[in-house]
């Protein structure tokens, strides 16, 4: 099958992950077929680089990808970024000396241009959140201000912790100069996060990014997603598609519904949708 005029970018929890946070063998033999024939194939995540490719060792990825929920672009193959996004320091560590000031009860992480720093004790971390943002260490306040910072994550110990956070950010009007998107994980009993990216930040818009090199030029961009924040990854592409356990909203706004993340869904989407299209 020729798939040289095809790209596929795709989420991962929920999506390309199945229930217990792998690719299944389908999936992978798909997207090699999808590479070998022509295809671009990458993903469209908040994960950072290096901790996406701990949880996919050895899928191909030789798509230039979405990462940091469209703060930055990176090459897998090259191992390095294509374009990055960074947020406003001053207002970030604001941000982080409120919290920690206030002794918050929040995992305090920062995203930088080489890798994931815990600005709260490594000691108290939620282990299961500690577990899944790896490769990460602590650093103290004065060498992360060394750093060039892309976004920061605060995820609750306590029900309630984030809302001092938000007010504060609301008080200061840091709402306006920074991005906020809040997530929620099954890995931990809270499982409520806040992220803080630069303005205007998401995967949608680093679609426009991505339209912008070379290798995607002419071709035709299918997406899969399946929660809240792919909306607008899912807007910007050209065939929306999402699994069957996306949200209703999600599956409002596809073209495609696939089988769902336990289903291999995006070998269906190699295998019977594109052919179509």
């Amino acid at each position: 099958m020729n798939y040289s005029n095809a790209a596929i970018l795709t989420d991962l929890d929920g999506t390309l992950f199945n229930s217990q946070g792998k690719v299944s063998a389908n999936d992978r033999t798909a997207i090699q077929e999808f590479i070998d024939g022509g295809g671009l194939f990458g993903i469209a995540s908040g994960r950072e680089p290096h901790n996406a490719r701990l949880h996919l060792p050895e899928l191909p990825m030789n798509g230039p990808s979405i990462v940091l929920n469209g703060a930055a672009i990176y090459d897998f193959i090259g191992h390095r970024y294509l374009k990055t996004l960074l947020m406003d320091m001053e207002a970030g560590a604001d941000v982080l000396h409120y919290c920690q000031q206030h002794d918050l009860p929040l995992d305090q992480q920062v995203y930088t241009t080489d890798g994931i720093y815990y600005a709260s004790p490594l000691e108290i971390a939620n282990p299961g959140f500690l577990r899944i943002h790896q490769p990460t260490r602590f650093l103290p306040m004065d060498e992360l201000l060394q750093k060039q910072w892309i976004k920061l994550v605060f995820l609750e110990r306590e029900p309630g912790a984030l809302a001092p956070m938000r007010d504060y950010l609301k008080q200061k009007g840091y709402d306006r100069r920074l991005s906020l998107v809040e997530g929620t994980t099954d890995v931990v009993e809270c499982g409520v996060y806040e992220e803080l990216l630069p303005p205007r930040t998401n995967k949608g818009t680093a679609v426009s990014l991505l339209r912008e090199l070379p290798v995607y030029e002419g071709r035709t961009l299918f997406a899969v997603g399946d929660y809240w924040n792919d909306m607008e990854l899912l807007h910007a592409t050209d065939v929306p598609c999402c699994p069957e356990n996306a949200i209703k909203e999600v599956k409002e706004v596809c073209q495609h519904i696939l089988p769902s993340h336990n289903d291999s869904p995006i070998a269906y989407l190699i295998r019977e949708v594109i052919p179509t299209v």
